[in-house]
């Protein structure tokens, strides 16, 4: 029994009935545009209630801490000053805000944007009706609020859209729906799958949220208060939904997977979109294409839709103006909505593509959201015209992301055709290596993927079709390489594959009883700690533990192997296949074995310019949390200063939150340092 692991528990159970008896309420952080912060405090303190408090800031977003009833009046403060729709991200604790402070690497273009699947978007804009849009709209603007929390309105509106749903999809066995409950709060989000028929393991998303919110009553009201959201957002919701309910209708098949989700709890941070864009990132899903429907029926500008720029996904956007210019020939201009401003950031935030049309300019937007006056009656013409517009883009951005077919349409039968162009069948090759295509196709190239001895390296969206293999990561000798053409239809064509010859200079460390751990004494490109690492302590046993240099960093000793923390390995590498020299970016790798609640552990991974110092100086590269238990290998990239003999450090603890430092005390914690040779 792991003690220690269950203290938490405990502690919780302990505090119940005092809970109970008092009832609190709950600290909870957001993050928020830096530029916003004063603002949001000042209102607070001119309201003579306390502000929240700022805890950290940085790249442009701010940290902070409040309590669960403050987040509708942050909502109230940013609906008034900045037109934004939330315009704020919740979280449940300060460290998964401040992770939230770190920028988001740009997201590459995970499919090749291809507008070639018109058969399809005429046919479903052929069915899309005025007059269903505004029967869902009226629906869920029916019941008194849709609030997130403690409403039953919030509750029955999801309850009633899943059962439309399941209406729409009668006798599909490729379609489910399900209500995606969520712990924090009691409305559930309603998610519809339509799997795909080509690529199901590829996900397209179309959203919007479900619930509502009025901002001119106190929040303790809120969850009984008049609400109906007519426009903010039945009808982003209803906008999706008529698209789903055609593509039932006409029989639509798509290649892609393709989810339709209406999310709760976007009016105070986000909390439902981001509860499912995070669990999607920990589950490994493909989310190609994310489009938020937020406010469809209100035109409040001149153009007809705008589009978002900021936290959205730029290769996308252009894609979607593509789209809208193709097939509906709408006037649009581009925007920018500030921060969280929609369910589009969840998904920005976990590196995924997404874009957000929206109905207005945001100086423009709809008067009468959040309150009891967001009604059918006050959007433009009383009706689903302007939330029509916005179908007919849902349904593009359907057909030409998810493409696929409707029933009676001619087939795609003719297969690409695809050849290498390099390298040549019996060359030599080392460090990373460029395998290269050509390729062609009666429609269009849906991607091309790369493989080595018949394994899938790499996945090619857009031409020119070229891959960089790092042939150091299989073994020297001979090695077969190809590329495999798809089409959209599901077609596919492998080229006639070559033999190379893998040559790698490749070190594999050995002890060293001097600095007492693992050291590749030559300058290569490659410094690997093959076994000597596996286990920990006495547990495996790992051999000559603890592998720290001079052994000044013992191990922990508690624990079973393979079940409890350790540092299987540690692999050192340049990213361009040349011997190891200051300035040249090197990979480091280290193959962790997690435990079973895997959250709880953290790699901390470290260099020293100076390994043979007497007290060597370590400054970390990051921290790293694992996403799942059992082995698995985390890696990072830093730069090579300058020194002869250099070292990492891979720190594997039980434990949240940042290091202490290099060498953390704790019962479950792992060591070890690789030494490697520097031109």
């Amino acid at each position: 029994m792991r003690l220690k692991r269950l203290a938490p528990v405990v502690v919780s159970l302990c505090c119940a009935t005092a809970s109970a008896e008092q009832p609190r309420d709950k600290e909870v952080y957001i993050t928020i545009g830096s530029e916003a912060v004063t603002t949001v405090r000042s209102s607070f303190r001119a309201s003579a209630g306390p502000a929240p408090t700022l805890v950290r800031e940085a790249n442009g977003v701010s940290v902070l801490k409040l309590t669960e009833s403050q987040l509708g009046d942050v909502s109230s403060i940013m609906h008034d000053q900045y037109h934004r729709c939330a315009g704020f991200m919740a979280h449940d604790t300060q460290e998964a805000a401040l992770a939230a402070l770190t920028p988001t690497q740009p997201t590459q273009s995970l499919v090749s944007y291809t507008l070639d699947n018109a058969a399809v978007v005429n046919g479903l804009f052929s069915g899309l009706q005025e007059a269903s849009l505004r029967g869902t709209i009226t629906q869920l603007a029916s019941y008194t609020n849709r609030y997130y929390n403690n409403s039953t309105g919030g509750t029955q509106a999801a309850s009633w859209l899943k059962s439309a749903w399941e209406s729409y999809a009668t006798g599909r066995s490729d379609v489910s729906v399900q209500l995606y409950t969520h712990s924090g709060w009691t409305q559930p989000s309603v998610i519809a799958t339509i799997t795909g028929t080509v690529y199901p393991d590829e996900v397209v998303v179309i959203g919007g949220h479900l619930d509502s919110i009025n901002i001119t009553v106190g929040s303790s009201s809120r969850p009984t208060a008049t609400a109906p959201g007519a426009d903010d957002d039945a009808s982003g919701v209803a906008t999706l939904s008529e698209v789903f309910r055609v593509a039932m209708a006409k029989g639509y098949k798509p290649a892609r997977t393709v989810k339709f989700m209406a999310y709760a709890a976007e009016e105070v941070g986000l909390y439902g979109s981001q509860a499912i864009a995070q669990a999607y990132k920990t589950a490994g899903t493909n989310v190609v294409g994310v489009l938020q429907l937020d406010m469809t029926n209100y035109r409040g500008s001149t153009w007809e839709v705008t589009l978002v720029t900021d936290n959205t996904n730029a290769a996308q956007n252009t894609f979607l103006g593509n789209l809208i210019d193709t097939y509906t020939g709408y006037t649009r201009t581009n925007i920018t909505c500030g921060y969280g401003c929609s369910d589009h950031a969840s998904w920005t935030a976990q590196g995924y593509p997404a874009s957000i049309p929206f109905e207005a300019q945001m100086n423009n937007d709809n008067p009468n959201i959040h309150t009891a006056n967001d009604t059918l009656a006050n959007s433009t013409n009383g009706d689903a015209s302007n939330a029509l517009k916005f179908a007919r883009i849902g349904a593009a951005y359907l057909a030409e992301l998810g493409k696929g077919t409707l029933p009676g349409q001619p087939s795609d039968t003719t297969a690409p055709t695809v050849a290498l162009t390099a390298p040549a069948s019996g060359a030599t090759v080392n460090g990373t290596t460029s395998i290269t295509a050509t390729a062609s196709d009666n429609v269009g190239i849906s991607k091309v993927e790369f493989l080595v001895d018949g394994a899938v390296k790499g996945t090619v969206f857009s031409s020119p079709y070229s891959y960089a293999w790092d042939s150091r990561t299989v073994a020297n000798g001979s090695h077969t390489v190809t590329a495999k053409a798809h089409d959209s239809a599901g077609n596919n064509t492998t080229a006639t594959a070559r033999t190379v010859t893998v040559a790698n200079v490749s070190t594999s460390g050995t002890y060293d009883t001097t600095l007492k751990t693992v050291r590749c004494t030559a300058a290569a490109a490659t410094c690997d700690s093959g076994t000597l690492f596996n286990g920990r302590g006495s547990m495996g046993p790992e051999v000559n533990t603890p592998n720290t240099l001079r052994g000044t960093c013992g191990d922990g000793s508690e624990g079973t192997y393979r079940s409890d923390e350790s540092v299987e390995a540690v692999k050192v590498s340049t990213v361009d296949g040349s011997n190891f020299a200051a300035g040249k970016q090197v990979k480091v790798e280290a193959t962790v074995w997690a435990y079973a609640s895997p959250s709880s552990d953290r790699l901390d991974l470290y260099y020293t310019a100076n390994a043979t110092a007497t007290t060597p100086v370590w400054t970390l590269l990051t921290t790293l949390t694992p996403a799942a238990a059992g082995s698995q290998t985390l890696s990072t990239t830093y730069t090579l200063p300058s020194g002869t003999a250099q070292a990492v450090r891979a720190q594997f603890r039980y434990g949240t939150g940042s290091p202490g430092s290099a060498c953390v005390s704790n019962s479950y914690n792992d060591r070890d340092d690789l030494v490697f040779a520097v031109q």
